[in-house]
C-alpha cells in the first residue's frame, strides 16, 4: 500500500488541489473583482489576472519566497518575462483587498446553502465572526507581529472571517498581525450589517458600543456574557439577575 505521507503523494495531492482551484478560479469574475477593489483600473498591458492569481495559488505552499521568485512564477504563468520591480510597484492595500475578494469568491463555491429553517427562520442573515492565528517565519514579525518576549518577537497572521451562514456566502476576509486581538476588530462587522440580520461571535468581540451600533441598524446579535455588565430591564430599569455558566 503506498504511504499517504510520502512526499511524492503530498506533492501529487498539492497538484490535484492546484488544478481544483484553478477551476474555479475561471469560474470566478476576476476583472470585476480586481475593479471593484481598485486593483485595476484600466486593460491589462502584459499579465492577465488570470495568470497573476494563477501563480499565487501556486506559490501557496511554498514556505520561503522572495520578490524575484514570486514575479519569475508569475512571468511563468503569462507567458512573457516579469521583473520583480514591476511587482514590487503592484503590492499594496488594493493588491490585499483584490485578493480577499478572490478567498471570498473561491470559498463561496465550496459549500452548499444552508435551508432557512429552525431557529434562524426569522433572520435575512445569519454571519458568524471569527478568527485564526497562523504563525509566519521569524523575518515577517515587522508586518505581521506576534507574540514577543524578553528576547524576541514572533510572527503570527491573524485572519478574520465573515460569513453567511444561510446562503454560505463569505463575506469578509482581512489579515493583520496577531496583535490586532478580535475585540480591535469588532467594528469590521458594521460595514456588512443590515436590519434583520443575526450576528454570532465569541467573548472576543463583546465591546458595547459596537453592540449598541448592531442594534441600531436593526439587526441582533448573540454572544457569550462579559463578566461585570450589568443588564437593565428595558420597562422598569431594574437590573436583571444574569447567571454565568
Amino acid at each position: 500500500m503506498a504511504n499517504p505521507f510520502s512526499s511524492a503523494a503530498l506533492r501529487r495531492t498539492l497538484q490535484n488541489h492546484l488544478q481544483l482551484l484553478s477551476a474555479k478560479l475561471q469560474q470566478a469574475n476576476l476583472e470585476a473583482l480586481a475593479r471593484q477593489s481598485g486593483f485595476r483600473q484600466r486593460l491589462p498591458r502584459k499579465i492577465p489576472i488570470l495568470s497573476f492569481v494563477r501563480a499565487l495559488t501556486a506559490l501557496a505552499a511554498e514556505t520561503t519566497l522572495s520578490l524575484e521568485r514570486v514575479a519569475a512564477v508569475i512571468g511563468l504563468a503569462a507567458g512573457c518575462s516579469y521583473s520583480k520591480q514591476a511587482l514590487h510597484q503592484r503590492l499594496g492595500i488594493k493588491l490585499e483587498l483584490f485578493l480577499a475578494e478572490v478567498g471570498c469568491a473561491l470559498l463561496s463555491q465550496f459549500s452548499l446553502p444552508v435551508q432557512n429553517c429552525g431557529w434562524f427562520k426569522p433572520f435575512r442573515r445569519v454571519l458568524l465572526h471569527d478568527s485564526t492565528v497562523q504563525t509566519l517565519p521569524a523575518h515577517l514579525a515587522s508586518a505581521f507581529p506576534g507574540p514577543a518576549n524578553g528576547k524576541r518577537r514572533y510572527a503570527a497572521l491573524k485572519l478574520q472571517f465573515i460569513c453567511d451562514l444561510l446562503h454560505s456566502r463569505v463575506l469578509h476576509l482581512s489579515l493583520s498581525g496577531f496583535t490586532r486581538n478580535d475585540q480591535a476588530a469588532a467594528p469590521d462587522i458594521l460595514q456588512l450589517v443590515q436590519p434583520g440580520d443575526l450576528i454570532i461571535r465569541d467573548l472576543g468581540y463583546f465591546v458595547l458600543k459596537v453592540l449598541e451600533q448592531i442594534q441600531l441598524k436593526g439587526a441582533f446579535f448573540l454572544s457569550r456574557f462579559r463578566h461585570g455588565v450589568v443588564v437593565y430591564d428595558p420597562q422598569t430599569g431594574q437590573p436583571l439577575a444574569v447567571t454565568m455558566q
